[in-house]
């Protein structure tokens, strides 16, 4: 920043009154950019490295995660930058429920994040008969 106001400190210096009228303009707009760069890029690049720096890590074998085109599967081996997963749902058991389950082999990058478990809430039976937004549950007549 010492280099930028010896430069403009020259600059002015050697101007006349008549052409320091057309610098003016010239230095807003680098003053402008100078500080768009520090007020909306330089906080981008930190966010993205830290990003980078987080991808990948702690994903473990049996973990669930989402790719990033959306797939969810099961973590089953981990090769380097290579991810194995298991498609399919799980059932309560552990066993996979429906279809037959699919292996496919993803690299790091693609992993987008890791799901947590999901916790079956079941339905209170006190709660049964709660009206809700003012409708008792039974279909309104026209």
């Amino acid at each position: 920043m010492t280099h930028f106001l010896a430069l403009l400190n020259v600059v002015a210096a050697t101007s006349t009154k008549k052409s320091s009228s057309s610098v003016l303009p010239l230095v807003i707009l680098v003053v402008i950019a100078v500080a768009g760069y520090f007020l909306f890029l330089k906080p981008q690049q930190a966010k993205a490295r830290a990003a980078r720096a987080n991808q990948g890590t702690g994903y473990a074998v049996g973990d669930e995660v989402q790719t990033i085109g959306g797939v969810v599967g099961t973590i089953l081996e981990i090769h380097g930058d290579r991810y194995t997963l298991l498609t399919g749902s799980i059932g309560s058991d552990g066993n996979l429920d429906g279809a037959q389950p699919t292996r496919i082999v993803f690299v790091r990058q693609a992993i987008a994040r890791k799901l947590e478990p999901v916790v079956a809430v079941d339905p209170d039976p006190e709660h049964e008969d709660v009206e809700v937004d003012g409708h008792d549950g039974e279909a309104e007549e026209a």
